[in-house]
């Protein structure tokens, strides 16, 4: 398995794959569900990268929330034919309900495309071009 998605899948360190990367691995523990640690316990990578890093996160986080909209609208407006005030409720309450997840997941996959380690180099430096 690929080491992102490893690690975005099981919520750890994108470097060493050790470490976790929120405080808690229950996204739906709303106390504490966007707590992150500050840096991997294992090898030391600033999980905060630098400032304003995680304005990108919410660029990923619009794109899966996209992605969900288009699913649900073929799954519901056109295999089932809902009403459209119906569907728009269901929506925006399966946003809701989602959004821990898309949280957490946009923020690790946008570190693990992103981030940098320690010493400064990209973490994505093994990439072939």
């Amino acid at each position: 398995m690929n080491k992102h998605i490893y690690s975005i899948l099981h919520n750890k360190c994108p470097n060493c794959l050790k470490g976790d990367y929120f405080i808690t691995n229950n996204a739906f523990n709303l106390k504490d569900f966007e707590k992150m640690h500050k840096q991997c316990s294992y090898c030391g990578m600033d999980f905060r990268q630098q400032p304003g890093f995680y304005f990108g996160g919410a660029i990923v986080s619009y794109i899966l929330q996209a992605a969900i909209l288009f699913l649900f609208y073929i799954l519901f407006q056109v295999i089932i034919e809902i009403k459209l005030g119906y569907f728009i409720t269901a929506f925006g309450v399966l946003l809701i309900l989602l959004l821990p997840i898309t949280f957490r997941l946009s923020r690790i996959i946008w570190i693990n495309v992103m981030g940098t380690l320690p010493d400064g180099s990209n973490l994505n430096k093994d990439r072939k071009k």
